[in-house]
């Protein structure tokens, strides 16, 4: 199914890069090249597919060509060597979930779930020095766009298990501030999946999908992406993945994306020896399934638009 993009061309990212650089270098009067020089970094890959390559590259490629980085593709492999590196760098719930519980070293965990940071890494750790770019995006950008592409509805619903830990509260908040309502549904152990989908269908505009494995897995989200089609009910998925599926909409951050802020705060690291707080994406991509849009009658704004009006909905509801 064909899909719209809303994506940093080549000359954005590289102007961003150069901001970031710049910024640096300025601030601290030193050249970016100085600033990194004898910097020695550990990239920890939770696997060697496509995904992960593409972090290594722009992750490089963004850096100052006098930094150390040495790669390593599976996180089993990793031995904690304090005295080697100054900073590591997971890449992956897998590698953050490992490497985390294993080293004290600075750890940046970056493409990995906040809840599993907060939940796996953060409370386990004993040093303090660790960071993180999340996977997910923050709610307000999701409801953002939700209300972007379908500014006429009331109602979202949210199916979730215990094991996504979701801060329903906190979305509920969001969703309030855009003047909206929350329909929130949990899955029980004995709970028939499709039934309760059925029954929060009956009360949803729309259905915002959230990083649970165990109701968005494989074997699932086809019929699930088949049940919100039936209903009129459009899926707002969370990758690329989903629109491709037949999700209406998502909006996501990719490996490129994820790896230009990750160098950005190993440029921060390497001067301070403190690493940023942990920040959920700043750059992200935009897809829209137009046929989808079209069976259900929903407008195909263009990306630009479609940015600009996010824009304004996140004002409108502060």
């Amino acid at each position: 199914m064909p899909f719209l993009l809303l994506v940093l061309n080549s000359k954005q990212t590289h102007l961003w890069r150069k901001l970031v650089w710049i910024g640096l270098s300025l601030l601290l009067w030193l050249p970016v090249e100085a600033i990194a020089e004898n910097l020695r970094v550990l990239l920890v890959l939770s696997g060697n597919t496509a995904l992960y390559q593409t972090f290594v590259k722009g992750f490089t490629q963004n850096l100052p060509s006098t930094t150390q980085v040495l790669v390593q593709e599976q996180a089993e492999a990793f031995v904690d060597n304090p005295q080697k590196f100054d900073l590591i760098v997971s890449v992956g719930l897998k590698a953050g979930q490992f490497v985390g519980l294993r080293t004290n070293t600075p750890l940046l965990a970056v493409m990995l779930p906040k809840a599993s940071y907060e939940e796996s890494l953060l409370k386990q750790r004993h040093s303090k020095e660790i960071s993180a770019i999340y996977l997910d995006q923050p709610w307000d950008r999701q409801i953002a766009l939700v209300q972007a592409v379908l500014p006429n509805i009331n109602r979202v619903g949210v199916l979730y298990s215990a094991a996504a830990r979701l801060d329903v509260a906190d979305l509920g908040a969001v969703v309030a501030r855009h003047k909206m309502v929350l329909y929130g549904q949990m899955l029980g152990t004995s709970d028939g999946m499709f039934s309760a989908l059925d029954t929060l269908l009956d009360d949803s505009e729309a259905l915002l999908a959230v990083p649970d494995s165990n109701i968005y897995s494989s074997n699932n989200i086809r019929n699930i992406l088949l049940t919100t089609y039936r209903r009129g009910v459009p899926l707002i998925g969370l990758s690329q993945a989903y629109v491709n599926a037949g999700a209406l909409c998502a909006v996501f951050s990719t490996p490129e994306q994820i790896a230009v802020q990750a160098s950005a705060m190993t440029l921060v690291f390497a001067q301070t020896r403190k690493l940023p707080d942990a920040e959920y994406p700043s750059l992200f991509t935009i897809a829209v399934n137009q046929e989808v849009a079209r069976t259900l009658s929903v407008p195909v704004l263009s990306p630009d638009t479609l940015r600009l009006q996010m824009d304004s909905v996140k004002r409108k509801a502060r």
